[in-house]
């Protein structure tokens, strides 16, 4: 038995030596890290990425790793908290059209076998100057009907040549593939029951951005021209490569319309146009922040803001603040771990992830999160940074090479002349020899 137990003990140690050095190796591949605080129990969480890890990772972010206390690497998520208005409409053949006596006109609508997404129908009905109750069903057979939304209200009037109508009906996303639509007559202006003309399924997505903002420090301004007319330039400094989406300025004059660009300012010989317009505000108006709005987001780490004063004083900017859509990184505990948990980031050159996570992520939210909070940024003291060229390395040894390379060649060169020579004066004294006798 000890015989037995002996190699299993070796293969035993160097296994436990391999994992940690495996671990090292992962860790060692990323120069920074964050903390992240969390509990140790099972959950979903989730935490916005803040401004000092954006600016030191990739613009993607897919460098980003987390790991727990044993270097177990966590599957995550990115959110980019960007405001969302969306309508999608899907083709729908309607079938079984009928009425219930005079108080009722109902449809039925089959939206196929892709067991597609929706949200909302838009109803035509006929009529005018009406208020008519409508009750939607949802069916993956056609036999067995579930409500989905009841006594919802669709209405039009029209009065001195305007109208006024809402004919839309919102109700939980679903997923069935037949829709009975029901509406009710007005009982106050309704004789029969209303025709449907037409209904359009939809899916509606609607979700609420939110942004990441953070104080930028004013610059001294420059002094320049602009197509012939005076103008006033500050180049802002983000600190780091980021993105930005807008610019918030408190502007101290009281009153002013100037002229704008913002031009992303990384390459001064080749700056790129981010947004233009006007600032304005009319005398006696409250001082709100004056908003930029970029065309999209950038990432970017300086930006030039210039204004066109024309014969006007330089305005007054006494603070700036950037946004853009907050980044929120969502993972999942499925077991108690152990902390803490560590992010680890700016590894330039690793490939994305690509976690099966992230398909998951909207059936891991359907419960909000656990917020989680991030850490100042660390040094990791197990980076090993990627070797440099071996030119780079020894860069004297191409100065080495190319003297090696210059005396071979003068050595040819110079053997080669001497063999020239050497054939040179034979001849000639062969020429001499032949002469003489």
């Amino acid at each position: 038995m000890k015989k037995v137990r002996r190699p299993l003990f070796f293969m035993s140690a160097l296994l436990i030596v391999s994992a940690v050095v495996v671990a090292q190796t992962q860790l060692s591949s990323w120069p920074f890290y964050v903390e992240v605080s969390s509990t140790p129990s099972a959950g979903v969480y989730q935490f916005t990425v803040p401004l000092h890890v954006m600016g030191q990772s990739r613009d993607d972010l897919g460098d980003l790793r987390l790991f727990d206390g044993e270097n177990h690497e966590i599957p995550y998520a990115i959110r980019v908290r960007q405001g969302v208005n969306e309508q999608q409409e899907f083709a729908a053949q309607v079938f079984n059209r009928a009425t219930i006596g005079a108080s009722a006109s109902e449809v039925t609508l089959d939206l196929g076998e892709y067991n597609r997404e929706h949200n909302e129908v838009e109803i035509q009905t006929s009529g005018e100057n009406f208020r008519r109750r409508v009750n939607i069903e949802g069916s993956d057979s056609g036999r067995e009907w579930r409500t989905l939304k009841n006594n919802a209200v669709i209405f039009g009037f029209q009065s001195d040549g305007k109208s006024l109508e809402a004919n839309h009906v919102s109700y939980p996303t679903s997923r069935y593939r037949y829709l009975r639509v029901r509406v009710n007559a007005d009982e106050l202006s309704d004789d029969r029951a209303p025709e449907i003309a037409n209904v359009t399924v939809m899916m509606t997505v609607q979700e609420q951005g939110e942004l990441s903002t953070w104080q930028v420090a004013v610059p001294d301004y420059q002094l320049l021209r602009n197509q012939g007319a005076h103008s006033t330039a500050w180049t802002i400094d983000f600190g780091a490569r980021v993105p930005c989406s807008r610019l918030n300025l408190t502007i101290e004059d009281a009153s002013f319309y100037r002229p704008f660009q913002v031009e992303a300012f990384d390459d001064p010989q080749n700056p790129r146009l981010l947004a233009s317009g006007n600032l304005s505000r009319r005398a006696g108006e409250k001082p709100n922040p004056s908003i930029i709005t970029f065309d999209q987001e950038e990432h970017v780490q300086k930006v030039r803001l210039q204004v066109t004063d024309y014969s006007n004083q330089t305005l007054t900017i006494s603070a700036i603040t950037a946004s853009a859509p907050a980044r929120e990184l969502v993972f999942e505990l499925k077991q108690p771990q152990s902390l803490p948990l560590r992010l680890f980031f700016g590894n330039q050159k690793i490939s994305e992830p690509h976690y099966d996570f992230e398909k998951e992520l909207s059936a891991k939210l359907k419960t909000p999160p656990i917020q989680s909070t991030v850490g100042e940024s660390n040094k990791n003291l197990a980076f090993t940074p990627e070797p440099l060229p071996f030119t780079e390395r020894v860069p004297w040894l191409i100065y080495l090479v190319l003297a090696g390379s210059g005396v071979a060649l003068g050595w040819i060169l110079f053997s080669l002349a001497r063999s020239v020579l050497t054939r040179e004066g034979k001849s000639q004294e062969q020429e001499a020899g032949a002469g003489s006798s």
